[in-house]
């Protein structure tokens, strides 16, 4: 038998085996036609876009805008650039949106792009809740106090040509009215924000002879003080001052869009440099709301209607137009002196004006109500 070699001896010889392959040529081109074709297309349709984008055909020419109350064409148009003629397949319509958004009287903003040529520009304006007049200046607050928009003497709209403000808050789109018991919280802005003052305390309690009687509110009727000395710094020759000045302009008619808010005429030193961006101190809103919604009937005058002023030396005062007296309502405080004790004010001038008639009084004061003995100082004519 012949003798099978082991296997480790077969290694070497399998080693030394060489297995050749045959090579295989390549039947395609490296880059076939339609590759090529692909390419020098897709090169064309670039420099397509390039000189579409360049090409003064898609310059946007017409602007269209919509939802603007207080807010100028002019002022819109200077943002989106609509002058320059900008190419839209370049204009940052988002971009856009966000400035238009730090304009004062813009809640939100939406711009979209309509070919060929047309861009359109949606706003939605803040809510008027109050007019705050300042000055000769006609603002409308929203429900925070914010000075958004101006108005003329017939309550129509005037549109500002305001810039965007650096720090302006887009936030709380208002949608309600204050109410009767809620303070109005505070909106931040650093545009024109009026310098802290302290507060004013309430007026002191009448001096000694003043005669009291009790409030309404615990049952009793009042009976209003007459005084032959007047109070001081209280003159008659100071009483009209109190009054708004006549700043409406005769030519000024109400138009379809006039606004009918309540008014209060703001006097204070520290108010006088507020202007559009800024906000009312949230306690003066307070009040001056309720005041300002006060009608004739409510304090028992035939009056047309009633004007609330608020100035430093005599908080607020509310006054018949045309005049006839003047009713001091004073400071308020977050905790000495509430914006609760209006309620009773107003009863107290109702009763007051019931039993003297309204040209029985020039003066009445109403501040003296901290006390448990609510009294009345009537300055008689």
């Amino acid at each position: 038998m012949k003798r099978r070699q082991p296997v480790r001896r077969l290694i070497p010889q399998i080693r030394a085996v060489q297995v050749r392959r045959p090579r295989v040529r390549r039947t395609a081109p490296r880059l076939r036609s339609v590759q090529l074709a692909a390419a020098i297309a897709l090169a064309i349709f670039g420099l397509g876009i390039v000189s579409v984008a360049a090409t003064p055909i898609f310059d946007a020419h017409m602007i269209e805008i919509r939802g603007a109350t207080f807010t100028s064409d002019a002022a819109i148009r200077k943002i989106v650039g609509i002058d320059g003629s900008p190419n839209i397949f370049r204009f940052r319509s988002d971009h856009a949106a966000q400035e238009l958004v730090r304009l004062p009287a813009v809640a939100s903003a939406h711009v979209e792009v309509r070919l060929p040529g047309t861009i359109v520009v949606e706003l939605r304006e803040r809510l008027p809740k109050i007019e705050w007049v300042i000055g000769d200046t006609r603002y409308v607050a929203d429900e925070n106090g914010y000075l958004f928009g101006e108005i003329d003497s017939a309550g129509n709209p005037v549109p500002s040509d305001t810039g965007p403000l650096p720090t302006l808050d887009p936030n709380a789109i208002p949608t309600d009215t204050p109410s009767d018991t809620a303070t109005p919280a505070p909106r931040t802005s650093l545009a024109k924000t009026p310098r802290p003052t302290a507060t004013p305390r309430p007026t002191a309690s009448p001096r000694k002879g003043a005669k009291s009687s009790p409030s309404a509110s615990q049952g009793g009727s009042v009976e209003p003080t007459q005084t032959p000395t007047p109070l001081p710094p209280v003159a008659a020759s100071l009483i009209p001052s109190l009054l708004p000045a006549p700043t409406d302009d005769p030519a000024a008619t109400a138009g379809p869009g006039h606004l009918t808010l309540p008014v209060v005429f703001d006097r204070r030193a520290s108010d006088a440099g507020l202007g559009l961006g800024s906000t009312v101190d949230p306690l003066a809103l307070d009040v001056g709301y309720r005041l300002a919604n006060l009608t004739p009937a409510d304090v028992g005058s035939a009056a047309v209607g009633l004007a609330v002023v608020l100035d430093d030396q005599h908080g607020f005062t509310v006054a018949p137009v045309p005049m006839r007296w003047v009713a001091q309502f004073g400071f308020y405080t977050p905790t000495l002196r509430k914006v609760t004790v209006i309620p009773g004010q107003v009863r107290d001038l109702r009763s007051l004006l019931a039993k003297q008639g309204e040209n029985g009084c020039a003066w009445v004061s109403l501040v003296a109500d901290i006390s448990e003995d609510r009294v009345i100082i009537c300055l008689p004519r």
